[in-house]
């Protein structure tokens, strides 16, 4: 067997399921998998922060942005998106054509085509989007202000709010220290591993168009793995028996697609290739020598 890949649950078991219909035998191997993150802060007062934060004019922006739809009393679920707004009225038209640039949308894709500058720029605005929540949440969370109640008592940011601004790790000096917090934050996932029956690679052949334009990747390392199965089937050249440095030549080549070029090195796995080959009786192994069976 060889591992796909990890993916969660469902996509999986989409990935599962083209395959088993293409008659490849899959194995799901479920696991929990921990991911790490850290970050470092300046948590204090905004009259703390302004004297030690270059440009903090930015978190002022965003802090009369904050006040003003707190004044508005805007719904829960119109909170953030009003915030948003009114520190930039673009921002859903700018979201949107980033999403359609990434899907690669015909029409976005045409906008897109001026200099590679104008989609930074695009790129630039989404991650001030990202910060601007990310400051607005932890507003919120230390000033003990909940957006869910909508009877006039939330809360208010007050004239010196409480902030938690984030920081190079190389910033965090002495001279910052009682300000500084760091956070570690660690999550579980069920994830679920992927394995495949290497011999049966060669029926990729068979998947649906879906499988191949959704899992593109996916597709292409089965296709690369039924290439090394398929000309290991029978004997290379007129002799049946190969040493193992000439069966590992075997396993890294080139073939043409399509639209493209596939380069092809299994010479790595060599070992773990042959003896999948042997497990099948397809060839024996004795000592440097390998010989087909057949």
């Amino acid at each position: 067997m060889f591992k796909l890949g990890e993916y969660d649950e469902f996509e999986a078991a989409d990935i599962a399921a083209h395959l088993k219909e293409a008659g490849m035998r899959v194995e799901l191997k479920p696991f929990v998998s921990a991911f790490v993150d850290s970050a470092v802060y300046l948590e204090g007062r905004a009259s703390e922060l302004r004297e030690r934060i270059d440009d903090f004019e930015v978190y002022d922006r965003y802090i009369g942005a904050l006040k003003a739809v707190l004044a508005e009393e805007a719904k829960a679920g119109e909170f953030t998106d009003r915030y948003l707004h009114l520190l930039d009225p673009s921002w859903k038209e700018k979201r949107e054509a980033m999403a359609g640039f990434l899907e690669g949308d015909p029409a976005t894709l045409d906008e897109a085509s001026g200099p590679p500058e104008e989609m930074m720029g695009r790129a630039a605005d989404l991650l001030e989007v990202l910060e601007a929540i990310h400051f607005m949440e932890n507003a919120l969370e230390l000033n003990e202000i909940k957006i869910e109640i909508e009877d006039g008592s939330r809360g208010e940011l007050g004239p010196d709010p409480l902030l938690r601004i984030p920081i190079e790790p190389d910033e965090a000096d002495e001279s910052n220290e009682e300000l500084i917090k760091t956070i570690l934050a660690i999550s579980f996932e069920k994830q679920v591993e992927v394995r495949l029956d290497e011999m049966a690679t060669p029926l990729i052949k068979n998947v649906d168009d879906e499988f191949a334009d959704e899992h593109v990747e996916e597709y292409y390392v089965i296709c690369s793995m039924g290439m090394i199965i398929d000309r290991l089937l029978d004997p290379p050249g007129d002799t049946k028996k190969i040493d193992q440095d000439e069966f590992r030549e075997h396993l890294a080549f080139e073939e043409e697609m399509e639209d493209l070029v596939m380069m092809v090195d299994g010479t790595a796995a060599a070992e773990e290739i042959a003896r999948a080959l042997k497990k099948e009786r397809i060839i024996k192994i004795k000592g440097d020598k390998i010989a087909w069976k057949r």
